[in-house]
């Protein structure tokens, strides 16, 4: 029997055990290039494991794709080849044709990601240089913040595509008699809250992105204290877009309370990106 026969007949378990090593090892080593600590080196790599399809991996032939961790942070150890690799991965999470029609909220969740990916960007080149070992432990800890908001916002991506979707199936329903019209409205009224609340999540990972951004570019790496402030920027707009997509679908709920707290929260998401923004564009005017 050939070496390659071999290979093929592999027992599942050791098929699966090689993948999981695979997966561990290049999210360890992609979480360095972004400036991580041991810890949270280690962090990513268990997140590769969990995210692994072992199913997939069992069977012979299967070629695992990146995980989710691994596309998270750069791989290249190239900050513009990097964010060119996240550009288009987050394109294809758009357009998938597995996905619903992307919407204005799934379009604002991809770009509020790649706000959290420069900003994770930017701290991995303050941290571990000298210059910035005072802050290293702070720009250690905004490179994970930033990841997990980036992968949230990722996720969010599908989440208000099949939102949206789900109130255009509400309102499809057939409301021919008066059960059927009940059936419909209370449809209806789920599907568009759930349509409320995902933009308002969207508005919230952004903030904070923004947040974390604004710190990254005054106490960060000068250097690339304007990319801080673009990612700032960009996260703040991604806010406003989904606050104003909050607005307007809190129009239709019946419930006024509830659509009040929702409006209300949406503006003050708002309001505490936009600070953020002034906090890193006065970072580039005092560079």
């Amino acid at each position: 029997m050939t070496n390659d026969a071999m290979t093929d007949r592999l027992d599942p378990a050791e098929t699966v055990r090689r993948a999981l090593i695979e997966a561990a090892l290049a999210a360890y080593e992609d979480a360095g290039f972004s400036g991580l600590c041991a810890e949270g080196r280690w962090e990513a790599a268990v997140a590769a494991m969990r995210s692994l399809d072992v199913e997939a991996s069992a069977r012979p032939g299967t070629e695992q794709p990146p995980s989710a961790s691994t596309a998270e942070r750069p791989t290249s150890g190239k900050p513009v080849a990097d964010l060119v690799a996240s550009l288009s991965g987050v394109v294809a999470a758009i357009t998938s044709t597995s996905l619903p029609p992307p919407s204005g909220g799934s379009v604002a969740a991809a770009a509020g990601a790649l706000s959290a990916a420069l900003t994770q960007m930017v701290a991995g080149l303050t941290a571990g240089r000298p210059k910035y070992a005072h802050v290293a432990a702070e720009m250690q800890v905004a490179a994970r913040r930033a990841a997990v908001h980036g992968a949230d916002l990722s996720i969010l991506v599908r989440h208000d595509a099949t939102a949206v979707e789900a109130v255009t199936s509400a309102y499809r329903l057939p409301r021919r008699t008066e059960e059927e019209a009940s059936t419909r409205a209370t449809a209806i009224q789920q599907a568009t809250r759930r349509a409320t609340e995902v933009p308002l999540e969207i508005a919230r990972a952004a903030a904070a992105v923004a947040e974390l951004a604004a710190s990254v570019a005054e106490r960060g790496n000068t250097n690339a204290v304007a990319d801080a402030a673009v990612a700032a920027l960009l996260a703040e707009c991604v806010c406003h877009a989904a606050a104003l997509t909050v607005r307007v679908n809190a129009t239709a709920l019946h419930d006024t309370p509830d659509r009040l707290r929702l409006i209300k929260q949406a503006l003050a998401l708002g309001e505490v990106a936009a600070a953020a923004k002034a906090r890193a564009v006065g970072a580039v005017d005092r560079a």
